[in-house]
């Protein structure tokens, strides 16, 4: 049962044990100001003893001030961060779970009460005027050299590979985008300049960590930004995603933010397959696949339909860390499934201690 899903797979010279990532989610549970607490570990280390193949940290800030999205997230700022980010690799390798590094920074989406300074961005849209500057040309270089020497970070703590957060509206996605991007520098101006900042970083990291450390970057399929317009359509993130594997990127994590992106239990599993099936027709590397995955078999279905290389349970993983383990083991009866009531997505707003409306034991696996 679920051959596909419980069998090997690689991203680049890595192997995976099996198909199956858990996806970057903020779960509040790291140390204030940026670190790694016991707490966090005993979360990542449950869903890797649970047999998941590959785990994508949460957010991890590459710069404090403006750089920071929560008050409580893991920090890849250089070398001072790295013994603690070793502690946690290694709680999750005990179980031979790969483990990537999400990096990232908020732009216009951060909030000033966690910054504690006004927000930046590649440019100041209207409405934005008094919370947020635009960023000069140097500045873009030096957060390029943030972001590698995040990835630098990670690769010394031992992490498999890394994640640029090049979706849902932050930094990296607001270069991107032509409705957020309006620079008239080398960051901006037409497709060439809009990808000029990820591609740097890209480019960077595989410079200083060799091309064999795995770079994942997580793009928006769809993009409709409320307030804004001109986002990306389908047709621009295909061209992104070529563009970003041209550039070294080993895979391809599709999410979107649009209406539903944070499903409901409205919403059928797996409804925008469409979005990595898109993408895979024109890339090489593996895509990720975040399609709204509750059920194992709907994870398998994709795999045989060959709409994505890896397929991505975040929610499921919430309300049961053995998700995999029970998949595999013909036990699927048993998993607590996820009954997308959102509460999770609800306290983590509210800048609270995650918790799970079927899963007591979520964010106090340490006691």
């Amino acid at each position: 049962m679920y051959e596909i899903m419980k069998s090997p797979f690689s991203v680049g010279s890595l192997t995976l044990k099996n198909h199956v990532v858990m996806p970057a989610i903020g779960v509040n549970l790291s140390a204030l100001g940026g670190g790694v607490s016991d707490d966090i570990i005993a979360f990542y280390e449950a869903r890797a003893k649970g047999g998941v193949g590959l785990i994508i940290s949460e957010i991890t800030r590459v710069t404090d001030g403006a750089g920071a999205g929560e008050p409580y997230q893991l920090s890849a700022r250089g070398v001072y961060d790295v013994p603690d980010l070793q502690r946690l690799v290694d709680a999750v390798h005990k179980y031979n779970t790969k483990f990537f590094i999400q990096l990232h920074h908020p732009g216009f989406m951060g909030s000033m009460y966690v910054t504690g300074e006004k927000l930046v961005a590649p440019s100041v849209l209207p409405g934005l005027e008094e919370t947020v500057r635009e960023l000069t040309t140097l500045e873009c270089d030096s957060l390029v050299q943030a972001f590698v020497t995040g990835a630098v970070a990670s690769q010394m703590a031992n992490a498999d590979g890394v994640e640029l957060h090049g979706a849902h509206g932050y930094l990296i996605n607001e270069f991107l985008s032509p409705a957020t991007n309006h620079r008239c520098d080398k960051y901006g101006g037409d497709f060439e300049g809009r990808m000029l900042f990820v591609s740097e970083i890209i480019k960077g990291i595989k410079k200083s960590c060799g091309p064999d450390f795995p770079v994942s970057v997580r793009i928006n399929a769809v993009e409709e930004m409320p307030g804004f317009t001109g986002g990306i359509d389908l047709e621009e993130s295909k061209r992104i995603a070529v563009t970003l594997e041209k550039a070294g990127a080993d895979a391809i994590n599709v999410s979107c933010l649009s209406e539903g992106c944070i499903e409901t239990k409205e919403y059928v599993q797996g409804w925008r397959k469409y979005m990595p099936a898109a993408i895979k027709s024109v890339v090489d590397v593996p895509v990720i696949a975040v399609c709204n995955i509750i059920e194992p078999k709907i994870g398998e279905d994709l795999l045989i339909e060959g709409i994505c290389d890896l397929v991505a349970v975040g929610r499921g993983h919430l309300a049961d860390p053995q998700w995999c383990e029970k998949a595999f083991a013909g036990r699927e009866n048993e998993i607590c499934l996820c009954i997308r009531c959102n509460i999770c997505f609800g306290e983590i707003n509210k800048l609270n201690r995650i918790k799970c409306a079927v899963n007591p034991k979520l964010g106090f696996e340490k006691d």
